[in-house]
């Protein structure tokens, strides 16, 4: 990846390579427009599986090559913004390069636009939305305006274009976006690591390569920037001796810093509390005073799909944890949960290891599971003398679920698995999820089959 001005686009043949899930590439698309680039689209999807993007970018000046990628297209581009979704192994990626295309991404069209602006920076294996939207949260108490984008959706090239001096940016970044990120000297002024576990190993294929893709966050940073850290872990040993800046590791102890309980928090799960202290310090690092801090923090509602309790039309308890896509969340949710609990559970199989949630899942009163995600479960956990539902598809697995529950239950919709079998992406299954909560009543209905 090279170091891309957008400012000078305009009269430049840019060729934008996927369209993405999340409105990311129709932003991006969109945006090079704006800034008077000659713009090309083409994804591997057909036009009838991208119309939600279409119908954004309907009217423009743009050239579309859809339903596969051409050789020649790439012969003509000038610029490849190249989707986070893309793989490196791409053979399109190599033939760009073999082209003499400049390759970038929208992140870092983004970044490079806005260089100057104040910045938080945010990955980590879980924890990183929460921490991304109460960090801007918190920093509404300053003048100006405060951009929250990134990994939780839309294109950050597109939202930073209106941002100007006084203002500043709060950045979720995956590790697909941090594998590819060419970020401006000394940014961000605050980097933050939530967590480190083992996730997408389907695309880095080993934990070292995962963990490498998140330590790029810190090779633009420099002397005058802060990263912020677990107390614990050996990645975030990893990370503290890369430092260039001043780093801070954060335990529990610093709620009283800020003269704060954990009953003064909008929620008390003990594994979501790093999230938590590191939007603290970053959002006074910024400038917040402890009084905003305290009043801010008071009034955070929180993030859908995340770890969200409800009571639904028909009575029946149910959490919303639809964001996980691993099992490290659902793990940690099984371990902070007490009474009857039922997990809903499955989908793509990441490959990831299934030991720890299996542990927790012998103290669930059931499990509903689908895919070949759910199925692996299963089957682990039928090792381990505890028993599961297995059915054809979500919907089969939600709907039995949703009849066969019993007052007093709770039911915990935490996927585990990647969302990629059956929907677009987990936005849209957390979505369907909670369509079937108001439209399925309580009644008699299992059908699933237990795993041999």
């Amino acid at each position: 990846m090279e170091v891309v001005l957008p400012t000078e686009l305009s009269g430049r043949k840019v060729l934008v390579m996927g369209l993405g899930s999340f409105g990311g590439g129709a932003g991006c698309a969109r945006a090079l427009v704006q800034l008077g680039a000659e713009v090309t689209v083409t994804d591997l999807r057909p036009a009838d599986a991208l119309q939600e993007a279409l119908e954004i970018l309907d009217g423009l000046p743009i050239q579309y090559e859809l339903g596969g990628h051409h050789k020649e297209m790439f012969e003509a581009a000038e610029v490849v913004v190249v989707n986070p979704a893309v793989p490196n192994e791409s053979k399109w990626l190599q033939l760009a390069r073999s082209e003499n295309c400049t390759l970038t991404t929208e992140v870092n069209l983004a970044l490079a636009l806005v260089a100057d602006l104040p910045a938080i920076a945010i990955t980590g294996t879980h924890g990183k939305s929460t921490c991304a939207s109460l960090c801007a949260h918190l920093l509404e108490a300053l003048p100006g305006t405060t951009l929250l984008a990134g990994n939780l959706g839309g294109c950050l090239l597109e939202q930073a274009l209106p941002l100007s001096h006084g203002d500043r940016l709060v950045v979720e970044l995956s590790s697909f976006q941090t594998e590819r990120l060419v970020a401006p000297k000394g940014w961000p002024q605050v980097a933050i690591l939530t967590s480190f576990g083992s996730d997408h190993l389907d695309r880095h294929h080993t934990v070292e390569e995962y963990a490498k893709a998140k330590r790029r966050l810190l090779n633009a940073q420099d002397e005058t920037g802060t990263l912020l850290l677990p107390s614990t872990g050996a990645e975030a040993d990893r990370w503290s001796e890369m430092a260039r800046g001043k780093v801070e590791r954060l335990d529990n102890d610093c709620l009283e810093d800020f003269g704060l309980t954990i009953a003064d928090l909008p929620f008390s799960e003990p594994y979501r509390l790093p999230s938590v202290l590191a939007a603290l310090r970053a959002a006074r690092l910024l400038g917040v005073d402890d009084v905003d801090l305290r009043a801010k923090i008071h009034n955070y509602s929180g993030l859908p799909h995340r770890m969200h309790a409800f009571t639904d039309a028909h009575g029946r308890n149910i959490i919303d944890n639809g964001v996980a896509t691993h099992p490290e969340p659902t793990t940690a949710a099984l371990e902070n949960l007490e009474g009857d609990v039922v997990l809903i559970a499955g989908g793509k199989d990441k490959g990831l290891s299934l030991r720890e949630l299996c542990r927790t899942c012998a103290q669930c009163s059931r499990l509903y599971l689908h895919g070949e995600g759910g199925q692996r479960l299963a089957r682990e956990c039928r090792a381990l003398g505890v028993e599961a539902l297995v059915f054809d598809n979500f919907r089969a697995a939600i709907e039995a679920a949703l009849r066969s529950w019993i007052p007093g239950e709770t039911l915990l919709f935490s996927p585990t698995f990647s969302s990629y079998d059956e929907f677009r992406n987990f936005r849209d299954r957390a979505r369907i999820f909670l369509s079937f909560c108001s439209s399925v009543p309580v009644g008699k209905n299992e059908g699933g089959h237990e795993i041999t």
